[in-house]
Order: structure tokens, then sequence, then C-alpha cells
């Protein structure tokens, strides 16, 4: 089951309503500001992108992503950050795992060309991240994904960007995963790594189409199940830290368009659900033309 949250994590019920793609209107009185659920690596027949995501960029000032992946392309940056993400000298994983789990693991880097000693370092986390993207690259996942995309234009036309969470945070969270019991956490992914490209392509559809019952049902449920502290980690804390952030993007005149990955988005913990709690309209984004920019 973890495979399946790590594929949307790389990418990508409630009672809102379904969406005709992945974009929703949140409004309190006159003011608003639009959301989108993103996949974080597509395939390049999922290009172009649904309209209704090019047209919430375009009326939009501000792009608000999940975190801010310059400090990335410093190698010597990235590599500190990186960093905390395997284990000091002298600790393995293997021997941390079960010979069962060991052994599966070893079946499939094998099917990768990998060996042991190469990953041997590799916290938890790290290692299934990485097999993750190896079995998507091979089924031409090779893409950017719709945020990276986006990024890149509003670059070009000099929008004003803001983060959610700093990069340090995302691999320290990256790192935690699966402390103290390590072999449980594989067990659960090494068993799901096969399905990632089948489980994949149906999480697409969702995603062109903004059936967030679906993304509840293919990926939220099974983590919750399989995997709770997991999913307390990765969704449901930080969607609770982010609430106050995007509800401080309401009451000025620039119209944001928040990006997240598309799993936050769903379930009665999500992200739209919260606002929604909170006292702010949700309903699908419908494509209008000319400006939405409102004030409170």
């Amino acid at each position: 089951m973890q495979a399946r949250f790590f594929s949307v994590i790389l990418l990508l019920c409630s009672a809102l309503a379904q969406a005709d793609t992945a974009v929703w209107r949140v409004s309190k009185g006159e003011d608003q500001l639009l959301i989108g659920g993103t996949v974080h690596l597509l395939p390049p027949a999922q290009y172009p992108l649904p309209a209704g995501f090019d047209a919430a960029f375009q009326q939009s000032d501000v792009l608000v992503l999940e975190t801010d992946l310059a400090p990335m392309q410093d190698p010597a940056r990235a590599a500190s950050l990186q960093q905390q993400l395997l284990y000091p000298a002298g600790t393995t994983l293997s021997s941390k795992l079960a010979a069962k789990t060991r052994q599966q693991l070893l079946e499939i880097l094998q099917r990768h060309r990998l060996s042991l000693p190469q990953i041997e370092q590799f916290r938890p986390g790290m290692l299934v991240t990485q097999l993750t993207l190896l079995e998507l690259q091979q089924h031409q996942f090779t893409s950017p994904g719709v945020d990276q995309h986006y990024l890149t234009l509003a670059q070009q036309q000099n929008k004003t960007l803001k983060y959610l969470e700093p990069i340090e945070f995302q691999l320290t969270l990256l790192a935690s995963l699966g402390e103290g019991r390590e072999d449980l956490f594989l067990q659960h992914a090494l068993a799901d790594v096969s399905d990632t490209a089948d489980m994949m392509a149906k999480a697409l559809s969702a995603w062109r189409t903004g059936d967030l019952a679906a993304v509840e049902q293919l990926v939220l449920a099974p983590v919750k199940l399989a995997d709770v502290q997991t999913y307390q980690q990765m969704f449901v804390a930080r969607n609770q830290a982010w609430l106050p952030q995007i509800q401080a993007l309401f009451g000025n005149k620039e119209q944001e368009l928040v990006l997240v990955g598309l799993g936050h988005l769903a379930g009665s913990e999500g992200v739209l659900e919260l606002l929604q709690q909170a006292g702010y309209q949700v309903e699908p984004y419908q494509i209008k033309s000319g400006s939405d920019k409102t004030t409170e």
C-alpha cells in the first residue's frame, strides 16, 4: 500500500462536488482564490494539460506551490540536504529487515539492475521514492508534472511565487518515514511497487476529471488502512499546517492559484474539506473570460 502513497506524492470521500478537472474555486464573500490538484510527474501524452489549469493560471497573479526546490539546484547544498536521507556510516538498511523482506527487496533491485550495496545507506523513505521513480520512468512518466510546468511559466511571466513549506521540512519528513519500524514499512511498500504504473494510470484519469472520490478510494483509503502513522504524517498533519497559510492569502487584490498534490485535496481530512469546515465556499472552477480578481 505504501507504493500507492508514494506514487501520489510523485505525481497525486468528501461531500465536495466533482469538478470538470482538478481545479476548485474557494471563496468567502467576494474574495476568492483557486486551488488545483497536481501530479508531480507525467507521461508526455498527458500534455496539453486540462484547459482549466491554463485558465486558472492566466487569471492568477500569484502562484503558490508546496515547496521551493531552488536549493536543490546547487549541488553542494543539495548534497548537504540529502545527507539526512542516508544512514550514518556503519548502519545499513538490510540490517533492519527480516530475511523475507530482504529477499523481496533483492528481487526488485535485480529487476532494475541494482545491487544491495548501492542502496544500503538509504533510509526507507528514500529507497521507496527511488524505486517508485524507476518504475514510473519505465512506463513513460518522463515529463515534468503540473507544478513544475506552471512554475516555469510563472518564472517566465514574472509572477509572484509563494510556498507552503521549506524543502528542509519535506526532506526531514521523508527521512523519518518508517523510522523504528523499517521492516513493516517496507513490507507494504515493496509488495505494491510493481503495481505502481497501473495505479497511476487510474489516478491520472481521476486527476483529469477532478474525481476526488476516486482519489480517496485509490490512494488515501489503502494508505490509511495499511499505515495510519504515515498517513497522518504525510497528509493530515501537512493539510492542517497549510490551512492557516491558505486562509492568509485572502483579503487582498491579488488572485492566487494554489497547486498541491491531488491527494491533499481529497477526503474528509483534505484541504478542501478543511476550508469548507472553516466557512469557505468550495466549488468546481468554471472557466471564465477575463479576470476573476476580487477583494474581500
